[in-house]
């Protein structure tokens, strides 16, 4: 009976601890239940609907042009490959410099070269020509490459380049397939350096949640707010050493990363991506460190964090595939955008320009978590 009464007692009195622990049974409750809706509603392990698309080549020379004709087999044909679901096309073409920036983007991972005056074709007696060209730094798309051309009753030479002829509505048609940006050492060249964001991801929230919580556990916070340095001075004080730390973190997965898959090394511009990324990390531990009223709280916290990272960032599984309110959030995380700015340069060879343009969300989230994690530092001390 003494054995029960004090398993009981110690039993309630750690009952009444997490009860009065809000935030803590909080997390153990909601993050279970983010995965469950993360797996069960925006996670599709076989993709279709591919962003592609498309642009108008010129034709065989005639005088003889049905534009009426012409628009009707244009249309047939972007019926067609949408209704296959494999790639999805818009319904207006773009210029070739526009498609094969979207592809150096990640924004296409297809480029359809379509004649502008398929007719011509027909009265010549001749195949209409379709020229494909796939984006093969993604290890998804072969797969959907072969769904396709295998809907449209398509044989490819494995996946090399081939003219295919096909009997279809529109007569003789010949697809000419042409993969760009082929890895040279499968998906492990693919995933390892994007793992560098995921790894910065983890370790450097932590870092910064950790350094600034522990000075709270140990009631030394009060002795350097006593110091005439500020809390904004203390602030990026204490993340300066683990921004650093990311630096040389992000130096040493590259030079791994090159020497085991020969990985391109990265340019300044991605360098310069990474330390705005970084810092980003940082401030976002800063404020959760806000929240946190010890280590533990901030762990989970950053786990909150970090896995809807890892899965709608695009880094696990294909980003379009997600459901627009996975990808609206997807879209606010900065790795989403750290992926692509990696790929862009890394995979596809991207201009600064491009890369630029793909980073300003990175610096911009950034700039706020910092700016929050100041203001509310400084909000404490007042």
């Amino acid at each position: 009976m003494k054995f029960w009464r004090i398993f009981l007692a110690l039993a309630r009195k750690e009952w009444q601890q997490l009860r009065r622990d809000r935030l803590t049974a909080m997390l153990i409750l909601s993050v279970p239940l983010a995965q469950v809706i993360l797996f069960g509603f925006a996670i599709d392990l076989a993709p279709r609907h591919w962003p592609g698309v498309w642009v108008e080549t010129t034709a065989l020379v005639s005088t003889e042009i049905d534009a009426a004709t012409d628009r009707g087999l244009t249309q047939t044909m972007l019926k067609q490959v949408n209704a296959s679901g494999w790639i999805a096309l818009p319904n207006q073409p773009i210029s070739k410099q526009a498609a094969n920036d979207a592809l150096l983007r990640g924004e296409a991972r297809f480029i359809l070269y379509w004649p502008t005056h398929p007719s011509q074709s027909q009265l010549a007696g001749k195949p209409i020509m379709i020229n494909l060209d796939a984006d093969y730094s993604d290890p998804y798309v072969p797969a959907a490459l072969a769904m396709l051309t295998q809907s449209l009753n398509a044989t490819t030479n494995n996946g090399k380049p081939a003219p295919v002829k096909l009997d279809s509505i529109f007569g003789p048609l010949q697809l000419n397939l042409q993969p760009r940006f082929a890895l040279q050492h499968g998906s492990g060249s693919y995933l390892v350096p994007a793992l560098t964001g995921v790894v910065l991801t983890l370790t450097l929230t932590l870092m910064a949640s950790f350094a600034l919580v522990r000075e709270q556990e140990r009631g030394t916070w009060e002795g350097l707010l006593s110091t005439p340095a500020g809390s904004t001075v203390i602030v990026l004080g204490k993340l300066l050493p683990y921004a650093i730390l990311g630096l040389l973190l992000f130096g040493a997965l590259q030079i791994v990363s090159h020497l085991l898959f020969e990985s391109a090394w990265a340019s300044p511009t991605q360098w310069l991506a990474a330390l705005c990324f970084l810092l980003g990390q940082l401030g976002l531990g800063a404020c959760l460190s806000l929240l946190a009223s010890n280590q533990l709280q901030a762990m989970q916290l950053g786990v909150f964090f970090y896995l809807p990272s890892i899965l709608l960032s695009g880094f696990m599984f294909p980003f379009h595939a997600m459901p627009s309110w996975a990808r609206g959030i997807g879209e606010m995380l900065p790795l989403t955008h750290f992926l692509r700015v990696v790929r862009a340069d890394l995979l596809r060879g991207a201009n600064a320009e491009l890369l630029l343009s793909l980073a300003w969300p990175i610096a911009l989230f950034a700039a706020l978590m910092l700016g929050l994690a100041i203001a509310g530092y400084r909000r404490q001390v007042a």
